[in-house]
């Protein structure tokens, strides 16, 4: 080194902090660059760092000028042939750009931006087999990403505010990194933002078809938005590549349970719990398809499972309560209230016991502590899936804007003329006769009750 003062005090320095700038003030970041090349001639570090930040600034002219020079000092460094990469492909030069960014992989096969890059320049190409590798490559290197190791830790704390944050500002820079975009509906879809789930994963299926654990996740999304058959070509899909996969049989089962096929879907997680009898879970949904189909002592042996396997799963005391003739014993007070008061216990199964206890002193006319029970539920649920109400104001506002005279208009005579009866089937409490009265309201449906013939045909 030569006697002169650097920049900021060192040369790691200064290039820390360039770097630092680059992805925020990227002209600054080639200020930087350049005067520690001044006093640096020819160091590789801040040789990319200039061509980098040159990018950034919408000159790729003069970044590849730059990067030819670093490349031909470096060849065998990563980082600077997918920077090359990089700059070729914002150039244009497709086939050079996606043989820099070949290079760069081979010479370092987990830098997930490097195949995310080639994946994007080879479905530019039309090559769509090669993207679909490439991509493969990336969700396996992507799952090390520092970047993305961040946002998954603030989801696995739950921390949702802090992994929506960082996910969408790097998304933003990186717009087909379908890792992030998995990640991202994750993080949507426990907001209960389920379009918006929705719209991310049809996304990451689109630049990733093999993508499975994506797909998972859209069937998933799918049944929560009311969408089951649709969701039910997904994972059938999912299920002729790996059908002995549980994961996709237990959401296949919770799929046709809400098409309403539950002797298929009591089926299905029969033989799972054969398989797999220490599933608290699978015992309660298999627990809830019971009762469904009117099975209540069945359920109710579900439910004790699920206890005896997950003893703080509120929502199997809860389901117990939600039996309405189910009285719990002292035992079960005892153990509930002992649930409640544990500092570990999660919220949402906190809820789940605190309107099961509620429900139980309902029962015994303990009326007063049974609603202090239910003010804390309601509480409780209102932190985990808050309401907003200017939201709903702005939906009924958007849809009266859609939903003109014109736009009624113009769909005046869909439908079906045919004059047959319309008879709704349907379980005690289903909602059977609200949906009568729905459909006997309109102007050419009339209501017949049960029509006077139906009790003579059937004898």
């Amino acid at each position: 080194m030569s006697g002169q003062p650097q920049p900021f005090g060192s040369l790691e320095v200064a290039l820390s902090h360039a770097s630092r700038l680059l992805p925020v003030k990227p002209a600054l970041a080639a200020e930087q660059a350049t005067e520690i090349l001044k006093v640096v001639p020819g160091h590789p570090g801040a040789m990319l760092l200039l061509a980098a930040a040159q990018r950034a600034c919408g000159d790729p002219s003069a970044a590849l000028e730059s990067l030819q020079r670093l490349c031909s000092q470096q060849p065998r460094w990563a980082a600077a042939q997918y920077e090359l990469g990089a700059t070729l492909g914002e150039l244009g030069q497709r086939e050079a750009a996606i043989a820099a960014l070949r290079r760069a992989v081979e010479l370092e096969p987990d830098t997930a931006d490097g195949w995310r890059l080639l994946a994007d320049q080879l479905d530019v190409t039309g090559d769509a087999a090669g993207a679909d590798q490439a991509r493969a490559r990336f969700i396996k290197a992507a799952t090390r990403d520092p970047r993305l190791l961040e946002a998954a830790a603030a989801l696995v704390a739950n921390d949702l505010p802090t992994a929506d944050s960082r996910l969408r500002a790097h998304l933003q820079r990186y717009p087909t990194d379908v890792a992030a975009l998995r990640m991202h509906a994750e993080v949507a879809a426990r907001l209960r933002r389920y379009p918006e789930a929705q719209q991310l994963l049809e996304r990451c299926l689109e630049l990733a078809p093999g993508f499975d654990a994506a797909r998972y996740n859209y069937a998933t999304v799918l049944n929560r938005n009311g969408r089951a058959e649709a969701a039910l070509k997904h994972v059938e899909q999912l299920l002729a590549k790996a059908p002995r996969d549980p994961g996709y049989r237990n959401l296949r089962a919770a799929i046709l349970a809400n098409l309403g096929d539950y002797s298929a879907a009591i089926g299905v997680y029969e033989r799972l719990l054969e398989e797999l009898p220490a599933q608290a879970r699978m015992w309660l949904s298999y627990g809830h398809a019971l009762r469904t189909t009117g099975r209540q002592a069945e359920s109710v042996t579900a439910y004790r499972r699920t206890i005896a396997l997950a003893p703080t799963l509120g929502e199997a005391y809860w389901s117990l309560a939600n039996l309405k003739t189910f009285q719990f014993s002292g035992e079960d007070a005892r153990a509930m209230r002992a649930a409640l008061g544990r500092p570990d216990l999660a919220d949402e199964d906190r809820l789940h016991f605190e309107f099961a206890l509620g429900k139980m002193l309902e029962d015994g006319e303990s009326c007063e502590e049974s609603f202090a029970h239910y003010a804390r539920g309601n509480a409780l649920r209102r932190k985990l899936h808050p309401y907003c109400a200017d939201e709903n104001s702005d939906f009924v506002r958007r849809s009266k804007a859609l939903f003109t005279a014109d736009f009624f208009a113009a769909r005046a005579h869909p439908g079906c003329a045919a004059p047959d009866p319309i008879f709704i089937v349907g379980l005690p409490r289903a909602g059977s006769t609200l949906l009568e009265q729905i459909l006997a309201s309109h102007s050419l449906v009339e209501g017949t009750m049960e029509l006077p013939d139906v009790p003579r045909i059937a004898n």
